[in-house]
């Protein structure tokens, strides 16, 4: 089922692969009390986007939950369909796809060819990068299409994010490379290849939670998980793009760097602070805060022997099943009460809850965990896409 909610507390914006500018300091997922001025005028009139429609892979079983996981998402460049989408004066192609419906103004090229296969390879990763067993039910595909806007320049996106958010698009527009998720809509633009499928992995994460989890996950896990899913190759002899979440040079290359100049954020302020907290003026605490969510996944998925990957797993279901503060409320009364209150964000109540409830012994092994990482040689692991702590 689609969650529906005011869409102010469904923005992110996102600290993204490269440095962004937030207009007067603040991070835009956290907007829901911040006006901003106009724009000055609209472009030509738009239509809206078009309308999302249910996921249909496979006529005699239409539940996505089954149709999606069997269709192999190599042939989505053959099955799709493409039809012309004009907007403002700019001309582009609506390309629907199994899974998604794909607003494209890129020109011909390898980039516009991977827009099919990456979305739905990426979706049927989301629902199960988790998991330990390929056997294992995956997560809850979305009842409909994703809507995901991929834009040729910057010129058309700011276009784009002018007409669709009025108002408030002026906070939108001091993005200086990357993207942003309202509505389980997805907005970016051509940053380079290889940079715009990791934008578009990213993005389309919280695309996904956006449109099937009933509850939020934690702010700290939401980054992480869509840092997390961000790793993969694509080259030019594979069919499909293979995700490795490992494989992530620049998250990989801002820790070591915040290790080694002794940066790091500490995971006290890292579970409990929201992400416009760490811009504090410079790029660089933004970019380790996504650095270190992102290790943070890996060691929840690897770290302690493993120990903590089932807590992991049974968080983001119960997100998905909206149960996130029942869980809480039963593990300890006094932060479920906390919890209805103040939502997910509650960080050592989720880690007690969840992973660990000997807090000091959890951020001790992150920390060790940590070093491990960044230990001299583990590049080359990374570049490879494997586990540096194997």
């Amino acid at each position: 089922m689609t969650r529906v909610s005011d869409p102010t507390t469904q923005t992110r914006l996102r600290g993204g692969r490269t440095a962004f500018r937030w207009p007067c300091g603040l991070f835009a997922g956290f907007l829901a009390l911040v006006s901003v001025p106009g724009c000055g005028s609209d472009p030509d009139p738009m239509p809206r986007p078009a309308a999302r429609a249910g996921v249909v892979v496979d006529e005699d079983d239409p539940a996505p939950k089954a149709s999606v996981a069997a269709v192999d998402p190599s042939t989505f460049e053959r099955v799709s369909t493409t039809e012309p989408w004009t907007f403002g004066g700019y001309e582009g192609e609506l390309v629907t796809t199994p899974t998604h419906l794909l607003h494209l103004t890129l020109p011909d090229g390898r980039l516009r060819e991977a827009m099919p296969v990456f979305t739905g390879t990426a979706l049927q990763h989301y629902r199960t990068m988790l998991l330990a067993q390929p056997e294992s039910s995956p997560l809850d595909a979305p009842s409909e299409r994703m809507s995901t806007f991929v834009f040729g320049t910057r010129p058309e996106w700011e276009a784009w994010t002018r007409w669709r958010l009025r108002r408030g698009a002026s906070l939108y527009l001091g993005i200086e490379r990357g993207g942003y998720t309202i509505d389980a809509e997805s907005v970016i633009w051509d940053i380079g290849r290889y940079d715009t499928l990791c934008m578009l992995a990213h993005e389309g994460w919280h695309q996904y939670t956006q449109s099937v989890f009933r509850h939020p996950l934690p702010a700290f896990l939401e980054e992480g998980l869509a840092a997390y899913a961000e790793g993969h190759r694509f080259r030019r002899s594979d069919e499909a793009p293979v995700f490795m979440p490992w494989r992530n040079l620049e998250r990989y290359g801002q820790l070591r760097s915040a290790r080694y100049r002794d940066r790091l954020i500490d995971l006290d302020d890292l579970i409990a602070r929201p992400p416009q907290y760490f811009v504090a003026g410079s790029e660089r605490g933004l970019l380790t805060y996504y650095a270190q969510l992102w290790v943070l996944v890996h060691y929840l998925m690897e770290g302690a022997d493993g120990r903590y990957r089932d807590g992991l797993v049974k968080l983001v279901r119960d997100a998905v099943d909206g149960h996130i503060t029942s869980s809480i409320y039963d593990a300890d009364r006094r932060a479920g009460i906390l919890g209805r209150t103040l939502g997910p964000n509650t960080g050592r109540d989720i880690i007690a809850t969840y992973f660990d409830e000997n807090y000091e012994a959890f951020k001790a092994g992150y920390e060790a965990f940590i070093d491990r990482v960044v230990a001299s040689g583990n590049g080359t692991r990374i570049w490879q896409g494997r586990s540096p702590i194997e």
